[in-house]
């Protein structure tokens, strides 16, 4: 009989660097903690992130993190993240730009990447992305948006919608069709060049950053604004979308670590009725717990997603991992929120509170970046092999 060998604990662990990295963010990341809302309104009111949050973030060398590579790690900027979120602070924009810096890292070119990749990683540049439209929403070859050469330039026509943080952006990754009429096409935009119509949508600042519409008429942008090869965009989609989804899962598994923490407290300390907490009722207490074991089990995965991209795993295993990932978190994300705000009751609709936007930026999650439901059909398809419902 052969005896199986036993199992090292330690491989369901964080290796030392980044525990370590893990808890001089939880550190950090407490000491804004009482400042959320500022942080937050900073970023509206001024468009940039809080001046003394990211000297932080740039002096613990966590910018340096978005990139892939020797230098950087994609689990370690997860930990980063979620500690963040974990204190009510959501930072939405390193993940667009590290979304982005892994796309052209991996497709190029070596002049984009020569530019923006060390900006990225010394934090004195944003990048963002415009990708879904009004009638065709996350599914990608839908788009109408057209995207022609004419010599030593491109032309750009079209509307994007929702597309973040445009006041804060340096530059956005517009996805759009080949102007040959086969495939699709990447350019890296400046967004207040001439042509381009910046129209904010009033949509209560979700995830702390302000949204809007970009009308794109006959813009030009260079020929070396080209990000990849011409009608070869979803080959730069590819990597932006394991990244954003991935790091979406990061913030979401944060912020229901954070509605998770002061649920529990409030449910053991709050006494309405008999000398009692609320938290000793199983009404009160089941739910609680429920959302631990999902919390445990869906960090696991992400950090596990993360490790893997920072491998370089199978692509189509990443893609599986990244959208099983973003589905389990955000809808995890959004039921701590919901069961917070049942916890704290009244008190948790006083808009002063903040659990309002926490519990509709929880609920955008399930939303966007894609929606849950592409995500699922991304696992129906291509994890379980299930037929595609595809028009006749």
């Amino acid at each position: 009989m052969t005896v199986a060998s036993p199992i090292r604990t330690e491989y369901f662990e964080l290796p030392a660097d980044l525990t370590r990295l893990q808890t001089r963010a939880q550190q950090v990341a407490a000491t804004f903690a009482d400042r959320a809302a500022e942080v937050r309104r900073h970023l509206l009111d001024h468009a940039e992130i809080h001046p003394e949050l990211w000297n932080a973030f740039r002096d613990n060398g966590w910018t340096r993190l978005a990139l892939p590579g020797a230098e950087g790690s994609l689990l370690g900027l997860a930990l980063v993240l979620e500690a963040f979120a974990a204190e009510g602070i959501v930072l939405w924009l390193p993940v667009l730009s590290t979304a982005v810096a892994h796309a052209l890292a991996q497709t190029g070119p070596r002049e984009l990447r020569d530019v923006w990749l060390p900006r990225i990683a010394d934090g004195t540049a944003h990048l963002g992305m415009a990708a879904t439209e009004p009638h065709s929403g996350h599914n990608l070859f839908g788009v109408r948006t057209e995207i022609r050469r004419a010599g030593d330039h491109f032309t750009i026509t079209g509307v994007k919608q929702i597309t973040s943080a445009l006041d804060v952006v340096d530059r956005v990754l517009v996805f759009g069709r080949a102007g040959t009429g086969a495939g699709h096409t990447c350019v890296l935009l400046d967004p207040r060049t001439a042509g381009a119509s910046i129209t904010e949508i009033p949509m209560g600042f979700r995830e702390g950053v302000r949204q809007f519409r970009l009308d794109l008429a006959d813009v030009v942008v260079p020929a070396d604004a080209l990000v990849g090869a011409e009608g070869r965009g979803t080959a730069v989609m590819w990597p932006f979308t394991h990244i954003e989804r991935t790091l979406t899962a990061a913030l979401c598994a944060g912020t229901a670590a954070y509605s998770l923490t002061r649920a529990v407290d409030r449910a053991r300390h709050r006494v309405i009725a008999a000398d009692r907490p609320i938290g000793v009722h199983q009404a009160v207490a089941h739910p609680l717990a429920a959302l631990h074991a999902r919390l445990a089990a869906t960090r696991l995965l992400v950090h596990r997603t993360a490790a893997r991209i920072d491998a370089g795993a199978d692509p189509q295993v990443i893609a599986g991992d990244s959208n099983a990932a973003k589905v389990l978190a955000a809808d995890l994300a959004f039921d701590a929120a919901d069961r917070a705000l049942q916890v704290f009751g009244a008190d948790a609709w006083d808009e002063r509170a903040g659990w309002l936007d926490v519990f509709l930026d929880a609920r955008l999650s399930r939303s966007g970046p894609v929606s849950n439901e592409f995500a699922l059909n991304h696992l129906a398809q291509h994890v379980l092999g299930l037929p595609a419902d595809t028009p006749h």
